[in-house]
């Protein structure tokens, strides 16, 4: 089976770091923001909610992405088992695709940047892909069978391109009841074991 995985809260969990770090910097901007706690759902993983959320400007937005979110991003640590998992499903015969939205309008150099982590971290891959906005094309393209990832809308969109798909999240609630969801890597192997 070739496996796609994502990078960014699906094998790290930064979301709620990420949601502090943009809070402070609009904070830094004397942004009106009426509450920390705000929940920000990032649904279609394109850094455009914390734009709206903070009213960020376009080069606002740029330097949260390109330098406050890669700097949480490249000290991230990986999800509790997910190193495990992947090798174990490597060495059951599975191939696995790094695919990734990091691109280089908000990212200086994303695959050296997904690379130097996946390497520092001992994650196994066949192949990374960035810039990877579209992942049902890119999904589609590289003959992927199942897609992990914490994105709503890149699920059910794999989905509805005749791919599988599984959700990670942290939340116990999730808006499209097709998707399979889970919240740790062992249960996403115990899951690809019952296909």
């Amino acid at each position: 089976m070739r496996i796609g995985i994502d990078i960014d809260d699906t094998l790290t969990d930064i979301k709620e770091q990420l949601n502090n770090a943009a809070f402070e910097y609009a904070k830094t901007l004397n942004k009106k923001v009426e509450n920390k706690n705000i929940e920000i759902n990032d649904k279609y993983n394109n850094g455009n909610i914390y734009q709206k959320i903070f009213n960020f400007s376009c080069d606002e937005l740029k330097y949260f992405l390109g330098t406050i979110q890669e700097d949480i991003t490249n000290n991230a640590i990986p999800r509790k088992n997910c190193i495990e998992v992947i090798k174990n499903l490597h060495e059951e015969g599975n191939e696995i695709y790094i695919i990734t939205a990091r691109d280089s309008e908000f990212h200086q150099n994303p695959y050296q940047q997904s690379i130097d982590w996946l390497n520092k971290n001992d994650i196994y891959f066949d192949k990374l892909i960035v810039n990877a906005r579209d992942k049902s094309k890119v999904c589609l393209e590289e003959n992927i069978d199942i897609l992990i990832d914490n994105s709503i809308s890149n699920c059910k969109n794999v989905i509805e391109s005749g791919i599988s798909a599984i959700m990670i999240t942290n939340s116990d609630v999730v808006e499209n009841n097709n998707i399979k969801c889970f919240k740790n890597w062992i249960d996403i192997y115990n899951y690809l074991h019952k296909m």
